[in-house]
């Protein structure tokens, strides 16, 4: 019998309707914009469809995550809630230890990569590793919820360094360990800087108060970390991994946009070990502490 899955939102949604149907599940969609086609645009309506969904996905803006989790939570088996998950750490330690009977994941698809292994490997031989997230012009939106606080959290340090952390957790196993050694965090530039972008649109009449830019540097117990990311830099695309082995030589791993393959690895890794105490315990960990991390930012 096929598994049967909701994914909430068709914005990024529809890649995880797509790697679904792949996969062979029986996807279920709903977004509340009638032109997106989802097969619902009334939230309660889809959750009738099923007692339970194998896996359900929220893909909506940053600000409705909260909501909508503890709207779907009874009715999923695996709960997927896209980065950067809730509000806060203790709202999102609140969400996973209220509901015991259902198994609540941030989405953390970097971690499944298909070269994964090569990271760690090229990780464990270097004594700085840099992760870059460093973008020529890609603000999200301008004016949107993207770049309102209040709905987003913040800016790129909830969009883009939650994928970067969870790419070191899967390159150190001592990530947690680890002395933040720097931080910067701040707004390089203001609404009407930004007239055109090549990521969505611009509303000249929006907000724009959240960080832009943000640089974290973190002393492991052997190797150096630094994070970057940076939605506007009027650079070259600086987008990956740069490793700078023991002995002397550099090597860097692109990164780009995550694979299907990787949406896929991750979402077949969580069915299979749904009984697997040990791997959901290890999956809250992480989670709560990206949130807490971001959180402090």
């Amino acid at each position: 019998m096929n598994k049967t899955s909701l994914v909430i939102g068709l914005g990024i949604g529809q890649l995880y309707k797509d790697v679904l149907q792949e996969l062979g599940h029986d996807v279920v969609t709903v977004d509340q914009d009638p032109k997106r086609l989802a097969d619902y645009t009334d939230l309660e309506q889809a959750l009738s469809h099923t007692d339970k969904f194998d896996t359900v996905h929220i893909c909506t803006p940053n600000y409705t995550h909260g909501t909508i989790a503890l709207e779907v939570v009874d009715k999923a088996r695996i709960l997927f809630i896209e980065k950067p998950g809730l509000a806060t750490a203790s709202a999102w330690d609140l969400l996973v230890e209220g509901h015991p009977d259902t198994r609540i994941m941030m989405v953390k698809n970097n971690q499944y990569r298909d070269d994964i292994q090569e990271f760690k490997d090229l990780a464990n031989a270097s004594v700085i590793v840099n992760l870059n997230w460093i973008n020529r012009d890609r603000v999200p939106n301008p004016g949107s919820w993207f770049t309102n606080k209040e709905l987003a959290f913040g800016g790129v340090s909830r969009d883009l360094v939650p994928h970067l952390l969870s790419l070191w957790m899967a390159m150190d196993p001592w990530y947690d360990q680890a002395d933040r050694t720097r931080k910067v965090v701040k707004q390089n530039w203001t609404l009407p800087d930004l007239t055109a972008t090549d990521y969505g649109t611009v509303n000249p009449n929006g907000v724009y108060n959240v960080d832009d830019y943000c640089r974290l540097g973190f002393l492991g117990q052997e190797t150096m970390w630094t994070i970057t990311a940076d939605w506007r830099s009027l650079q070259e695309d600086n987008i990956g991994v740069e490793f700078e082995l023991y002995t002397g030589h550099k090597y860097v791993k692109p990164l780009g946009l995550c694979p299907e393959s990787a949406y896929k690895r991750m979402i077949k890794t969580a069915i299979q070990k749904i009984d697997d105490q040990e791997f959901w315990d290890d999956q809250f960990h992480q989670d709560s502490w990206i949130h807490t991390k971001v959180e402090k930012l």
